[in-house]
């Protein structure tokens, strides 16, 4: 059986893999050279995004009850007040807001919200990602494992080329989109 110490380190890898797997899909699925399965990386994307939530959650409570590194709730809900590595337990609750802002805007509100301003808001999910990141790889007491390294590694990678295929992707339908209104 684990310990409670075991679960939040579990619970807070499953947030960033789940996370992780949320920002490629969202990346990919909005790619303009990938053109089937839209609608299964759509479905992929969201799923990832609240299991990643709830994993989120989990973490954070557990980190209430920890008896060798307890954490008060006000360490976990206000940036920069926690004992414990206060700079990089601030990254993990800004990224934790963020995550929370853009999925409850992605879920419940995108009716309210104009396309312009959930496009803004739901691309903070890059940022809270690399928030999530940093937190994982210098205060996550895993990582100076080789597969967690290597891991860690292996999904950065693959955030920056999936950004950088969006961007590309994008770049260049906008460019096609420009020359053929000049024709």
């Amino acid at each position: 059986m684990f310990n409670t110490w075991e679960w939040i380190r579990i619970c807070g890898f499953l947030s960033y893999f789940y996370f992780t797997v949320a920002v490629i899909f969202g990346l990919f699925r909005k790619t303009p050279t990938i053109t089937k399965q839209k609608n299964l990386l759509f479905h992929l994307h969201l799923s990832a995004g609240w299991m990643g939530l709830l994993a989120l959650a989990a973490h954070v409570l557990l980190l209430l009850i920890d008896q060798y590194q307890p954490y008060r709730i006000v360490e976990i809900l206000v940036p920069f007040t926690a004992n414990y590595k206060p700079i990089l337990s601030a990254i993990g609750t800004i990224s934790l807001y963020v995550f929370l802002i853009v999925i409850m805007t992605s879920d419940l509100l995108i009716s309210k919200l104009n396309r312009k301003l959930w496009k803004s808001i739901h691309f903070l999910a890059l940022p809270a990602w690399v928030l999530i990141f940093l937190h994982g790889v210098f205060i996550g007491t895993d990582s100076a494992n080789p597969i967690i390294e290597i891991f860690y590694i292996t999904t950065g990678s693959i955030i920056i080329i999936a950004s950088c295929l969006r961007v590309y992707g994008t770049y260049t339908k906008t460019t096609s989109q420009t020359l053929s209104k000049k024709e």
